[in-house]
C-alpha cells in the first residue's frame, strides 16, 4: 500500500481569511457612502453665502456718469457666496443699465468681486430721452438737459444711423452758407425736417435725395438781402422753388414768400 501523505489542517483564521477581507471592503464601503451622504446632507442644509462671502467690490474703469450704488443695487438682488454668485445673470443685469455698453466680471479669492465697466459714447440726442452712442446704438432714458449740445435726431426706431448720416451730410452742405444745423426729425411716413440752431426748419418732404438744397444754397444771399432775419421756416417740397417764412416780417402783413 502507498503510503498517503496526510493533509496538515490548515488554521481556521487563515481558511477564513478571504471571507474577512471582502466583509471589511464592503463595511468600508458602506461606511464610506454613509459620510458622503450625511456631508451632501449638510451641505444642502448650509448656507453657503455664509461660509465665504464676497464682501469687496472692486468697480473698476473710467465712470464719469454711472453711479455706484446703481452697480451696488444690481449686486443687491443675487447671492453674493463666492461659490454661488452667477456671473452670466449679474452681467445679464449690468448691460440692462442705461450707462453701461460692456462689462466685464471676474471673482477673486477670497473674498473680492471685480466689476469693470465700459460707459457708453453718445454722439447724438434720441427722442425725450434717449441718447445714441458711437456705434449708433440706443441707450436711456437718462437725463437730457446736460446733453443739448449734441445734435437732436428723432425717428422711427431702426432709423438712428440713416438720420446721423444724414445730419452729417446736411450740416456740411448748409455750413457754407452760414446756416447751423441742430437736427434731423423724420415722422412716421418717413417725411424728414432739418432743424436749424436759431430755430428754424427746412421741409425735405419723403425724398431722400439731399440735391434739394441745391435749391436753397443759391437762393440764401437772395433771402438774406430780402429780409436779415433768421428763418422761420424753408419748405422745399416744391419741384422747382422753395416757400420761405421769416421769423419776423419784413414788413406789416408780410409773413411769408414764395420764391422760384
Amino acid at each position: 500500500m502507498r503510503n498517503r501523505r496526510r493533509q496538515k489542517p490548515q488554521p481556521l483564521l487563515l481558511r477564513a481569511r478571504p471571507a474577512l477581507g471582502v466583509g471589511l471592503r464592503l463595511a468600508a464601503g458602506m461606511a464610506l457612502a454613509a459620510v458622503l451622504v450625511l456631508t451632501a446632507g449638510l451641505l444642502a442644509r448650509m448656507d453657503l453665502d455664509s461660509l465665504l462671502r464676497l464682501e469687496r467690490v472692486q468697480l473698476m474703469g473710467d465712470l464719469r456718469h454711472l453711479p455706484a450704488d446703481e452697480v451696488e443695487a444690481v449686486l443687491a438682488g443675487h447671492r453674493r457666496g463666492f461659490f454661488v454668485l452667477d456671473l452670466d445673470e449679474v452681467h445679464r443685469d449690468l448691460v440692462a443699465l442705461p450707462w453701461v455698453e460692456s462689462a466685464r466680471l471676474r471673482k477673486r479669492w477670497p473674498d473680492t468681486l471685480e466689476v469693470k465697466i465700459t460707459e457708453p459714447l453718445p454722439v447724438a440726442r434720441w427722442g425725450g430721452e434717449r441718447l445714441v452712442d458711437r456705434h449708433g446704438e440706443i441707450f436711456g432714458p437718462v437725463d437730457l438737459a446736460a446733453w443739448d449740445f449734441l445734435p437732436a435726431l428723432e425717428g422711427g426706431a431702426g432709423r438712428q444711423v440713416q438720420l446721423m448720416h444724414r445730419y452729417l451730410e446736411v450740416s456740411a452742405r448748409l455750413a457754407d452758407v452760414g446756416l447751423a444745423v441742430s437736427g434731423v426729425s423724420e415722422n412716421p411716413r418717413q417725411a424728414w425736417t432739418i432743424q436749424l440752431d436759431d430755430g428754424g426748419q427746412i421741409l425735405m418732404g419723403r425724398d431722400g435725395d439731399l440735391d434739394r438744397l441745391d435749391q436753397l444754397v443759391p437762393l440764401m444771399p437772395v433771402l438774406r438781402e430780402h429780409d436779415a432775419a433768421p428763418l422761420a421756416r424753408v419748405d422745399l417740397r416744391y419741384p422747382r422753388g422753395a416757400a420761405v417764412v421769416w421769423q419776423t416780417a419784413a414788413a406789416p402783413g408780410e409773413t411769408e414768400g414764395t420764391i422760384r
